[in-house]
């Protein structure tokens, strides 16, 4: 994956306008007890969202943990050339891997990030990216937790102040100054010997249930 000047430009774009929206943006944040609880214990840690999220939970974890102990999955093309860019300026360490599903490479580069899960780096990776289809996750993820005996915290964000980008994702860039909620559940362990398509469904459905207490938490406070 190359990096181009143009691409390098774009990343600082998107890097500088996130950072504004992290400095100034009042966060609210639940199950916080959880990731820190998983901390304590020295279990590798795998925060998982939905892709339309990301923007407001990449400002959680700057705000909240330690970049540098994350770790940033990213697509092997141009997308992920620019998203390098972003994750380096936020502190965190982006992770390329191709989408390609016969790629030997991408086989040799997941086993690579499992390395560095088991050897103590959190992951943040979207179960539906980088292309979907939205809410549906990949098998990656829990194959990961199962292989790196890592637990998984699904996250959920919400904003009213925002915008929606019209793609597969419904991507979220917050404005300035945003209230954003965060909802971390309940942390899911896959164990060696899990099924991984019953990991993957129960994956969805906690996912789909922050997502909704995230927004529900956000709305009750807007009328508090």
């Amino acid at each position: 994956m190359k990096i181009t000047p143009l691409y390098r430009l774009q990343g600082w774009g998107l890097s500088t306008y996130a950072g504004l929206v992290r400095r100034t943006a009042r966060y609210r944040i639940e199950g916080q007890e959880h990731v820190e609880r998983i901390h304590a214990s020295g279990r590798p840690l795998i925060i998982a969202a939905w892709h339309g999220m990301t923007m407001m939970l990449a400002g959680y974890i700057a705000a909240q943990e330690d970049p540098n102990q994350y770790v940033l999955v990213v697509p092997d093309d141009h997308r992920g050339a620019v998203l390098s860019v972003w994750a380096r300026q936020l502190g965190a360490i982006p992770f390329a891997i191709s989408m390609k599903i016969d790629s030997m490479v991408a086989a040799r580069r997941l086993l690579a990030l499992i390395r560095q899960v088991q050897q103590g780096k959190n992951l943040y990776l979207n179960p539906d990216g980088p292309d979907g289809p939205s809410h549906k996750p990949k098998g990656g993820v829990v194959f990961i937790a199962r292989k790196a005996e890592a637990l998984i915290v699904p996250a959920g964000a919400f904003t009213a102040t925002g915008i929606h980008l019209p793609r597969w994702d419904r991507y979220v860039i917050p404005f300035p100054f945003s209230r954003i909620t965060v909802v971390l559940g309940e942390p899911l362990e896959v164990p060696l010997a899990a099924d991984l398509d019953q990991a993957r469904a129960a994956l969805r459905e906690r996912l789909n249930e922050v997502e909704r207490a995230a927004e529900a938490l956000h709305c009750k406070a807007s009328h508090a």
